[in-house]
């Protein structure tokens, strides 16, 4: 007999032991699986040397453009590492730098035709990982976590006793 996808859901939810996972398991490993399903979506549609370490780029990059600085204060890693990540893409046609507006001495990284394409068909991914969620659980269940998530991250920023001047804007 096979259970029902309540019961799964229910089995899934808490650990042998009865305990529930933890709060940060759950969130990191829900991040793995949708950027396992994008990297499989890209890759189908010819974009598999955008692997997921190069996500904190297209995730923080601005409309206008960003600073290498901007983009590595925002994924939490150092300028160099977000500098090579924008390197091997930069090599690779997905982004450009430029002077930046602003201040000519600073440059600006912003995608280019193929990047905003790559963009695109990640955002698509992503939408049908949300439909496929919403027919799961339901519209108004998956738009309730959604609320819930954004109101943790604000909480957690808030509550970051080393904020000074987050860098959480969204």
């Amino acid at each position: 007999m096979s259970r029902a996808p309540s019961d799964e859901r229910e089995a899934r939810e808490t650990r042998p032991d009865g305990d529930r996972h933890s709060l940060l398991r759950l969130l990191v490993e829900g991040s793995r699986v949708l950027e396992k399903r994008l990297h499989e979506g890209l890759r189908v549609a010819g974009y598999g040397d955008v692997r997921p370490t190069h996500f904190a780029v297209f995730r923080y990059l601005k409309p206008g453009g960003s600073r290498v600085t901007e983009l590595a204060e925002e994924a939490g890693m150092t300028q160099q590492s977000m500098g090579e990540l924008v390197d091997y893409l930069e090599r690779r046609g997905y982004v450009e730098r430029r002077p930046d507006p602003h201040d000519r001495r600073a440059r600006i990284v912003l995608p280019t035709e193929a990047g905003r394409r790559g963009l695109a068909v990640g955002s698509e991914v992503l939408v049908e990982a949300e439909t496929a969620l919403a027919k799961c659980m339901g519209e108004g269940r998956l738009e309730k976590l959604v609320g819930s998530l954004e109101e943790l991250v604000t909480l957690l920023v808030e509550l970051d006793p080393g904020r000074a001047g987050s860098a959480h804007k969204r």
